[in-house]
């Protein structure tokens, strides 16, 4: 009996024994998974960090934020050499002011490859708002103030005006930077300048030659040789381009944007259609002939802000920068407007046909803008004062930059 007992009780204790070490190895692979997590987590943060190569607190010269929580104009530019162009519009006289001296002054500030400021211009303006800059194919700084355009001559320290710009004046910049389109009026006609190597202006004819020519007056985008229209007629939508001022010699394309689009060049087009079926918008690349290059479609409730802040592409369209908000909380058949809970700047690299980075961004930024270097290597990004320089492709690294994106982080 005691023999019984005791074999019993070696029983009982290999039970507890083998229920203590499930137990043991069970915390074990727990705290193996929570550590890998961790880990990732960590790998993924410091893959976010890299991306950074200079951060520039615009209030140490003089930014403010501004009044109005949307500023439309353009103040952010990355020329050819990686350096970043910054504007913004600064009040500095409160007592005398006349119209040779108003009591707004735009600052232009350039920002060199590794984040030192190396030039800092003033230009006297009436207005606190619709001022912008632009470069030129060659650097070249234009600046949209006290109605006019004006290209700044740095060989010789001053400006230029290129052209009347009133408050109303429309400007619209080819991809290449070759070209600028500028209308003061809503029916005025269309001026072009060539900024580089001299300016070079052509003015359209205002007469029109066609009774269906007022369409020369909504052109979408312009690219060095062609201005292009899309609209609709009736159910039909189509898209036109046609040579500067020679509207009859108009060409329609077999494109079909369906929303928000943009001109890369000649050749190829980027679109933004949103399917209702899937609630998805896709970033879809398009040939002229309409055959479609590249695609990718964005995460549920994802939208490209196309309208508000137009992609910005490398010099040869290769590269394109798209801004995608998070929109949540709507309902379209109770007409519920969503709300904005996450931002995020998306590269996509069309020849490599995918994604290359995605950089998180604040969604409620009192004032927020980007641009794209022309080598399609260099983003730049401005909220809240803040100005972010990010490099992936190791082109502009250098005089302690800081590193570009590992390989593995832009599969």
């Amino acid at each position: 009996m005691a023999i019984l007992q005791h074999l019993l009780a070696g029983v009982a204790f290999r039970q507890h024994t083998g229920t203590i070490m499930k137990c043991c190895m069970s915390f074990v692979v727990s705290v193996l998974l929570l550590a890998t997590i961790a880990i990732a987590q960590s790998a993924h943060s410091c893959r976010q960090d890299a991306l950074t190569t200079a951060t520039v607190d615009l209030r140490g010269y003089g930014w403010e934020p501004p009044a109005r929580k949307q500023v439309v104009s353009r103040f952010i530019a990355v020329d050819q050499k990686g350096r970043v162009v910054i504007s913004y519009a600064t009040r500095v006289r409160t007592k005398l002011v006349t119209r040779d001296r108003p009591s707004v002054d735009l600052r232009i500030l350039r920002f060199s490859e590794d984040g030192k400021l190396d030039l800092s211009l003033s230009l006297p303006t009436h207005l606190e708002y619709w001022n912008g800059i632009y470069l030129s194919d060659s650097s070249q700084i234009i600046a949209k103030a006290n109605d006019s355009l004006q290209l700044y001559q740095e060989d010789i320290g001053a400006w230029r005006v290129l052209a009347k710009c009133t408050s109303q004046c429309s400007v619209q910049q080819s991809v290449t930077r070759r070209t600028l389109a500028i209308r003061n009026e809503y029916h005025g006609p269309l001026l072009f300048i060539h900024p580089s190597p001299v300016p070079r202006l052509q003015q359209c004819d205002k007469a029109y030659k066609a009774a269906e020519g007022v369409i020369q007056d909504h052109s979408d985008a312009i690219t060095d040789e062609f201005a292009y229209h899309s609209g609709s007629e009736g159910l039909e939508q189509l898209t036109y381009r046609w040579p500067f001022c020679d509207y009859e010699h108009r060409v329609e394309l077999p494109l079909r944007p369906g929303g928000n689009w943009d001109v890369l060049n000649d050749r190829l087009f980027v679109f933004y259609p949103y399917d209702p079926h899937n609630d998805r918008q896709t970033v879809k690349v398009v040939s002229s002939d309409g055959r479609v290059i590249f695609q990718s479609v964005n995460g549920k409730h994802e939208y490209a802000r196309g309208i508000w802040t137009p992609t910005r592409s490398s010099e040869r369209g290769s590269r394109i920068a798209v801004d995608i908000v998070t929109l949540r909380g709507g309902n379209r058949a109770l007409d519920i407007s969503s709300h904005a809970t996450a931002r995020r700047i998306a590269v996509y690299d069309i020849e490599l046909r995918k994604e290359v980075a995605s950089i998180p961004v604040g969604w409620t930024s009192h004032e927020f803008g980007f641009d794209l270097s022309p080598d399609g290597g260099r983003l730049a990004i401005v909220e809240d004062g803040t100005l972010k320089v990010i490099d992936w492709d190791g082109k502009h690294t250098g005089g302690g930059m800081g590193s570009k994106l590992p390989a593995e982080g832009r599969k």
